[in-house]
């Protein structure tokens, strides 16, 4: 390249900077434009990160067009529009409300008033009492002013509306009838008196029979000592009822529980679940559980039939006593089975047990006798090689050669079955001799623990 095509490059390249610097401060000032309009509109109250980030990105923007890294300052006027555009949004709503107000409309002219209409009522007293039949009680029958126009014939005071013996003058307290003789003087008229001798005690209790009642409720306690007089109760509790508001066989100044029926050995509180611990106390009301529990009922997490509470490892399988897992180097005892990492061997296609399989039975044998109520299901598997009722035949007498074993190991028998299955549960591909070798296997379910 010459010094002339140089010359020329460089100052066409200056040419192409100046101009996008140009294009670059033009937008800036667009986006400023913008920011003043925001900040008019209330965007510093309604939009001020918007509006801050708007003016640091063209801050910056002129920064990088001075330096002429334009590629940056173009990302900072994006993001100045960006910014100043959703200010301009949120301060849409900042400006004051503006309220115009209508001039008050004339009021109508007040109508002409309608001329008033009198309306005259005319009193009248129909039976002549002087009382105005609108004032008269009685308006057909004359009567007197202190009685609104009624009638007292007897003249005693009491209206002969209200009066038992109108015709015959008598006091209130007898209903307007004559008094008649009261020998004991107990204010019940001897002719109704049951015991017109003996004067009635006035307590409220059957008065009106004029005999005097020693004992109102009948309880086997008189009134003076009785602090319920009218209501028969026991002695203990003073002569008042004793009351049980839950109908439990409690009586409520024994009862914890008065609103709420429980049995008497709970002082009468509930016990919904039935474990003899009061509902209150239990913290599973509706699961009956044991007091160690507080109420709730025993759990096993890990499955080995000893509670969480005696298992010293209860998120581990473990024999009792303490539920805590015992190490075998050649088993491993899970919930299900007692899984053991290397297979029993026999004498090909016979069902003797090898020697060098001896210790892996001891060991299973021994996990028995740390589980004393564990029952086990001893079965045998085969490959496909061969006849399926032969396999059949030749997996049971294998799996009845390890019971054998077990027992002779003092394992009882009643603890153990022995099952064949033949080549009926493979776990692997009989196509490969791979497969076939785990194929036959046997296995030592675990059919219960208890």
């Amino acid at each position: 390249m010459t010094r002339r095509t140089a010359l020329a490059a460089l100052l066409a390249l200056s040419a192409a900077a100046c101009a996008t610097g140009g294009k670059l401060r033009q937008g800036a000032q667009v986006v400023r434009a913008d920011i003043d309009k925001a900040k008019r509109s209330g965007a510093v109250r309604c939009a001020p990160k918007e509006l801050a980030l708007a003016e640091a990105n063209v801050d910056f923007a002129e920064e990088e067009t001075a330096y002429g890294h334009a590629s940056r300052a173009q990302d900072h006027i994006a993001l100045a529009e960006k910014n100043v555009k959703r200010a301009l949004e949120l301060s849409k709503t900042c400006g004051p409300t503006q309220v115009t107000i209508g001039k008050k409309l004339p009021e109508p002219p007040p109508e002409p008033e309608k001329p008033k209409q009198i309306v005259r009522i005319e009193k009248t007293d129909k039976d002549g009492d002087g009382i105005a039949d609108l004032d008269d009680a009685c308006p057909e029958l004359p009567g007197k002013p202190e009685f609104n126009g009624c009638p007292d014939t007897d003249g005693d005071g009491i209206a002969d509306a209200e009066d038992a013996c109108p015709n015959e003058p008598g006091a209130k307290e007898t209903q307007g009838c004559p008094v008649s003789k009261d020998s004991d003087n107990d204010g019940v008229p001897d002719d109704i008196d049951r015991c017109p001798l003996d004067p009635e005690d006035k307590d409220g209790f059957q008065d009106e029979d004029g005999c005097p009642d020693a004992d109102n409720d009948g309880d086997g306690i008189v009134d003076k000592a009785d602090a319920c007089p009218n209501d028969a109760g026991p002695i203990e509790s003073r002569g008042c009822p004793v009351t049980d508001k839950d109908n439990d066989g409690v009586p409520d100044p024994e009862d914890k529980c008065p609103d709420l029926p429980g049995p008497k050995a709970l002082a009468g509180c509930p016990d919904t679940d039935g474990d003899g611990i009061a509902d209150a106390e239990d913290k599973c009301p509706a699961l009956a559980g044991l007091a160690e529990n507080a109420g709730c009922p025993d759990v096993d997490r890990d499955g080995d039939t000893i509670v969480d509470r005696l298992d010293k490892c209860p998120e581990q399988f473990g024999p009792p006593p303490d539920g805590c897992p015992k190490k075998y180097t050649l088993v491993e005892v899970k919930k299900e089975k007692i899984e053991i990492k290397q297979q029993v061997h026999f004498a090909t296609a016979k069902y003797r047990v090898l020697p060098d399989s001896f210790a892996l039975l001891n060991q299973v044998a021994q996990v028995l006798s740390d589980f004393p109520k564990m029952r086990v299901s001893v079965e045998g598997h085969t490959d496909s090689v061969g006849g399926e009722a032969m396999n059949m035949r030749l997996s049971q007498r294998r799996a009845e050669a390890v019971r054998d074993f077990l027992v002779s190991k003092g394992v009882s028998p009643d603890r153990l079955e022995a099952i064949g299955f033949g080549p009926t549960k493979p776990v692997a591909s009989n196509k490969t001799a791979r497969g076939k070798a785990q194929n036959r296997r046997t296995e030592f379910r675990i059919v219960a623990l208890e």
